[in-house]
């Protein structure tokens, strides 16, 4: 999209106000990670840079473990209004002595709707550190839980609690189900 995906305006809301409003019912801490923190001064919440900029979601989910109070937390892409609460909170349940748990659709991980520990940042950190920068490349070295889409479809249909308003085909759909969720 020619804008910022997390601006994209669904039901007169953007999507990042639309994630905020569910997090800050949920959880006790709220953070954003962005390079561009400036966008984001209107939330109210705090905003943290990459500690290895520019280094993509490997580094964005880095970042949010090492500035987070808590020892774990649940990351989630700037374009994805329509996650289900419950299923976060299923989440943590899950996560036991696990590294991390997380969605997968068809053989698809989602790591970027996904709960983390902090047990993940010395894997990170040495990804980081050796150019590996493959979001899905973590996995290969985490003691990772995943969700199938059996699990998953217990808190919604699948293909839009997940939906990514990537672009402007999705963002019409988004705007479609819009009603189906509590924005």
């Amino acid at each position: 999209m020619k804008f910022n995906k997390a601006f994209a305006q669904i039901a007169g809301k953007s999507v990042i106000n639309i994630i905020v409003d569910k997090f800050i019912r949920s959880f006790d801490e709220t953070i954003i990670i962005s390079n561009e923190p400036h966008l984001y001064d209107d939330l109210g919440l705090e905003v943290y840079v990459d500690i290895y900029p520019h280094m993509g979601p490997v580094s964005g989910i880095h970042s949010g473990l090492s500035h987070a109070r808590h020892d774990q937390i649940f990351i989630l892409g700037c374009d994805m209004p329509f996650i289900n609460m419950a299923l976060v909170e299923y989440m943590f349940t899950q996560l036991g002595n696990y590294d991390s748990v997380v969605p997968e659709i068809d053989t698809y991980l989602q790591p970027l709707s996904a709960v983390y520990s902090n047990k993940c940042l010395p894997v990170l950190t040495n990804c980081l550190e050796n150019d590996k920068v493959k979001l899905i490349r973590i996995f290969e070295e985490l003691n990772a839980l995943a969700l199938n889409r059996d699990v998953l479809a217990n808190f919604g249909k699948v293909e839009e609690v997940f939906l990514n308003v990537n672009d402007v085909q999705a963002l019409d759909k988004a705007k479609l189900i819009a009603g189906r969720y509590q924005l």
